[in-house]
Formats: C-alpha cells, structure tokens, sequence
C-alpha cells in the first residue's frame, strides 16, 4: 500500500504538479488566472459561486433562512462568502454543510457560526476535520503568505450535527437531501442534492474538466463507481467542489479520466516501474487540455 501510494503521488506530480504543491506539499500557493468569481442561478432560490482557482460554493435561498455549502479557505474568504449571499437575500444563515475535511472549504466556518448557523458535516468529515486541522494548516500556509492572510485568524469549528448515510432537512418549503455513498476523493465526502431543483452539489469527488487530487482517496475504483452512481441520478445540474456547472456527460467524463489514470498507473506498477520512471514516461496526453495537466 506504500509503495502504490508514492506511486500514485509520483503520477500525480506528473500529471498536475500545481495541484501537489497546492495540496499535499505544504506550499499552498495558487496561480490566479484573470477568470473572475461568478454567482449563477442555477434553480429559483439555488445560487452557486464559482472560483476557477480555489473552491467553490452554493447556498439556498428560501422564506425561512439561508442553506450554505462549504464556506472557502480563510474567514476573509468566508467574509466575502458571506458579502456575495448577502446580494441574494437578507434572511438568516440557518445551516451550513461542510462536503469534506479539505480546508479550503471549512477554513470560514467561524464566519457562519457567528451568524448563528448550525454546521452540517458526515461523521468521518467531522473526525477527519479534527484528526487533521494541523495538517490541513500547514498545506495552506504558502496560500495564507500569498495572499496575506494571518493563519492566526483560522479557528476550527467543527460540526454540530453529523449523519451516518443520509440526512434530509426541510426549509422554507424546500427539501434538501445529504447523501454518503462511500469514499470517493475522501472518506466523508457528502453530496447535496436538491431534489425539486434537479440539482446535485458534489463536492470534492466531481470537478468539472479538472484533475482533482486523488491522494486522499482510499480506492480510485470506489471514486469512479461513486461518480457514475451520481450521473444516474435523477439529477441535470452537476456542481463541483472546483470547475464550473457540469451536466451528466461531465460527470462520466471524469469517471473516465480517473479510470483510465488508475488503470495506467497500475500497468505501471506491474510492469515494475520505478517512481522516476513513471514521472519520465507515463503520460495521459489524451487529457492535456483538462485544468491542472502539466505533461
């Protein structure tokens, strides 16, 4: 199991370098490209906010209150989260879902719980989210220098309710359904489905024409099952954790990409290839023009 893990890692610097020094070197720093924030609404009520370099979010609008969905990397960021609802609506911040323990969307959880929101996370988000809090710190410290961000300002806020394998919450009329599937990028990983909307927010495991990072996965196998589990769905809207607004094909389309990396890497390690090797010689050209490809 090591010796696949640094194998997968040695793949992935392969593949998108940017991505590892981003999440699993402890570097951090992100490269702005000049794509501006944009808010969409996706269904009446149902806005996402897409970040082509760093996380995304959605919130739900009803007469009753405000549903949140992840809520970015640093309470400045969960401030101008907040700004951006804010321009939507003037009704409370009831709940808030954290999608999995990646800090970049927890690390404004303060920002909410302030406003009196009550935080939503699976069970093994919410353990992983404290079993990892110093780690998760240390692989943004380069974002917070980059950016100017005091790290002192983060705080970990864990949950305060967490569910098991599907937790249904009903708002101003609006039914909103949290899902487990299992692992896909993350144990914990939660999808948010809106069910009179059509709409799925699928956090970390689906990201639209991206390679996500797949060293926190404990099976690639499991992840892809998972995202064609989710493209079955009754469902037309797709929204990632990163990337913009998907659809089905988009969903299947990263299946495929995540088979076809695990399958490779695997033919790799059977063919007894070393870690140099494979950063030297195994490529998926065929995905060149996907965010974070670096061949």
């Amino acid at each position: 199991m090591k010796r696949w893990t640094a194998l997968l890692m040695a793949g992935l610097m392969l593949i998108s370098p940017g991505v590892v020094l981003a999440q699993a070197s402890g570097a951090g720093e992100v490269e702005e490209k000049n794509i501006p924030i944009k808010v969409t609404e996706v269904a009446p009520g149902l806005f996402f906010q897409y970040h082509h370099e760093e996380s995304n979010n959605a919130w739900l609008v009803t007469n009753d209150g405000v549903l949140v969905i992840d809520t970015r990397q640093h309470p400045r960021r969960g401030e101008e989260l907040l700004a951006a609802i804010r321009k939507t609506t003037d009704k409370p911040i009831r709940w808030v879902i954290n999608t999995h323990a990646h800090g970049d969307h927890y690390f404004g959880n303060a920002v909410f719980k302030r406003e009196g929101a009550t935080i939503i996370a699976h069970r093994d988000t919410a353990g992983m989210m404290q079993q990892q809090f110093p780690l998760e710190m240390k692989r943004r410290q380069g974002y917070f220098k980059q950016r100017q961000f005091d790290p002192g300002e983060v705080r970990l806020v864990l949950p305060d309710v967490t569910f098991d394998s599907m937790l249904t919450l009903k708002l101003g009329g609006r039914t909103v359904e949290l899902l487990y599937l299992g692992a896909g990028q993350n144990p914990g990983d939660t999808f948010v489905r809106f069910p009179q909307e059509r709409v799925l927010f699928a956090g970390g495991p689906f990201s639209k024409n991206s390679w996500p990072n797949p060293s926190f996965t404990p099976s690639m196998s499991g992840w892809v099952d998972i995202l064609k589990k989710i493209a079955a769905m009754d469902v037309d809207v797709y929204l990632g954790g990163h990337g913009d607004i998907g659809a089905k094909a988009d969903v299947l389309q990263e299946a495929k990409m995540l088979g076809d990396f695990d399958r490779g890497m695997r033919e790799a390690v059977a063919a007894g290839m070393s870690r140099d090797d494979i950063v030297k010689n195994v490529r998926f050209e065929q995905y060149r023009d996907v965010r974070n490809y670096s061949g």
